[in-house]
């Protein structure tokens, strides 16, 4: 059972940007420019300890179809460990992946077995991780390029990181949150722009809409009852029944 297709790549991408990190304390910050505020959230991910939170929202299809969406999500980022266990889609519900450091688990519910792989693995999980497409391109090629981390998967990337090399500009300001849109300069890529509601003095993107090349939507996310700095360690978001089958698909 595959975790992932080609359709659902978008999940994962706006799942990464979605591990952009709170921190509190800027005050009359409406002055910022894109720049600043993407500034704020790398500093808020590189000071977090662990955070929680839910993702919603839909995939959608071009042919009308769509995907809802529900994700717990817990992360620990100085250790490289994360958790995902999944409500929504039904076809996914109550499965688990979970992030420990150079390996991905992949824990299937109704067959109580957990499919190990290699985090820089390009086809892990169906290519739902390294073999993700972002600007046009394999998350395995990006040392070269400079649209982002070359080593697989990470834990710590804010929308700064994960969008290196689009442009982003400031589309708007209300109390209390600014809106981002970061364009793609990709030929044939498959996410075009990025529209990002980033909360003012947290700086969790808190909404992001991901639209193709011809204007069709391709993902809604939301960021639901975020917390930061809960106490999580490692050991509690790496967590597998013990009496699992494993099975091993790094060699």
């Amino acid at each position: 059972m595959k975790i992932a297709s080609r359709k659902s790549r978008p999940l994962l991408t706006a799942m990464l940007a979605a591990l952009s990190i709170a921190l509190s304390g800027v005050s009359l910050a409406q002055d910022l420019t894109a720049d600043e505020v993407l500034a704020q959230m790398t500093e808020a991910a590189e000071t977090a300890q662990d955070a929680s939170f839910l993702l919603t929202g839909r995939l959608l299809d071009p042919d009308g179809s769509s995907i809802n969406l529900e994700v717990e999500i817990e992360v620990v980022p100085g250790e490289r460990a994360g958790r995902a266990y999944f409500i929504q889609p039904d076809a996914l519900a109550d499965n688990v992946i979970v992030f420990d450091g150079d390996a991905v688990y992949n824990y299937i519910f109704l067959t109580n077995q957990v499919t190990v792989f290699d985090a820089n693995d390009p086809d892990a999980l169906g290519g739902f991780l390294g073999g993700q497409e972002i600007g046009g391109q394999e998350m395995g090629e990006q040392e070269t390029t400079g649209q982002g981390p070359s080593e697989g998967f990470t834990l710590s990337l804010d929308l700064d990181a994960l969008f290196a090399g689009w442009e982003a500009s400031l589309v708007g300001y209300e109390p209390g949150a600014y809106e981002l849109r970061l364009d793609n300069s990709e030929e044939g890529a498959t996410i075009d722009h990025v529209l990002a509601t980033v909360e003012e003095g947290t700086w969790v993107p808190t909404q992001l809409v991901l639209t193709g090349g011809d204007g069709q939507t391709l993902a809604e996310l939301f960021v639901e009852n975020f917390r930061r700095d809960g106490g999580l360690s490692a050991e509690d978001v790496t967590y597998i029944p013990e009496d699992a089958e494993v099975i091993d698909e790094r060699n």
